[in-house]
């Protein structure tokens, strides 16, 4: 699995997020286990090719440097097309204790979000390292660092419509991402702002595509966390035919499950007062009857 790909799972969770914070459920457990053990298994790799290459700077092996970025570029690539999905599911999580007034899902997406950034630090040092196999590979690279901060900005900005306090946390850029979170307040909610969320999507995937290494460093380490990720979307988020629903139709549905618990309780109101009164009469019959 394609780093990138998991770029598109944020921009999922991104678009559909509300929804998880308006109906306020937690993420099973399970998911938050799965998530951490995969994120820390993918950064035990990072690290490790990470120090193989200062070991290398240590020993000033230029020519295995330059043949290290070779072969392990796309690790670099890697940490930072990831980002975006690490960034967005704390901000949910932060977002989903909040509203609950509970810690049981941040500390564990906010853990995962501090590692992230220590490998984040790691490779953009490598990336000011003179000894780079080109500055053309060192320029492409740093293109597709500022397009995906960005990007995923965008995001969050997305998200902060629910949320802003937890997404402004967690953004590259608060300003900018508050400036994307306008922007999308002043798309209609329902298809047009559902369509925007999906062409932005689009536009960022070819984007990020285009500046990324075809093939993945890590694919199953990705695919676990993508796995991971996918585990905390119910299937009573889906409709019929396997599309995510909309804060709308969530609404809806939220206010005919209250409305059909109203109706229960006054049903069962009715059928108690009924048995009481019965009760009442059949007594004052009977007294009556013995007088």
């Amino acid at each position: 699995m394609h780093a990138a790909e998991l770029v598109d799972l944020a921009a999922i969770l991104a678009l559909h997020g509300p929804s998880l914070l308006y109906r306020r459920e937690l993420i099973p457990q399970e998911a938050m286990q799965a998530y951490w053990l995969a994120n820390r298994t993918r950064f035990d790799a990072w690290h490790q090719a990470i120090s193989d290459y200062q070991h290398l700077a240590d020993t000033h092996a230029i020519d295995a440097m330059q043949a290290w970025w070779k072969t392990s570029a796309s690790i670099v690539e890697e940490v930072l097309l990831s980002e975006p999905l690490t960034r967005v599911y704390a901000a949910l999580g932060s977002g989903l204790d909040n509203e609950r007034a509970a810690e049981e899902i941040s500390p564990v997406t906010h853990s995962v979000y501090l590692t992230h950034l220590e490998a984040r630090a790691r490779i953009l040092r490598l990336m000011l390292d003179s000894r780079l196999a080109s500055l053309d590979h060192a320029v492409r690279l740093n293109k597709l660092r500022s397009t995906t901060e960005r990007w995923c900005d965008a995001l969050l900005g997305h998200l902060a419509s629910q949320q802003p306090d937890s997404v402004h946390r967690y953004a590259f850029d608060p300003p900018r991402a508050a400036a994307f979170a306008e922007d999308t307040q002043q798309i209609p909610v329902g298809m047009a702002r559902e369509t925007a969320g999906w062409l932005t999507s689009a536009a960022m995937r070819d984007a990020l595509m285009r500046r990324s290494n075809p093939s993945p460093a890590f694919p199953d380490a990705n695919r676990a966390v993508a796995d991971a990720v996918l585990m905390s979307l119910r299937p009573d988020m889906f409709d019929s035919v396997g599309r995510c629903k909309s804060l709308w139709l969530h609404r809806l549905e939220r206010g005919a499950e209250q409305t059909d618990r109203v109706l229960h309780s006054l049903a069962q109101a009715d059928i108690t007062n009924a048995g009481i009164l019965g009760g009442y009469e059949a007594i004052r019959a009977g007294s009556f009857g013995r007088w």
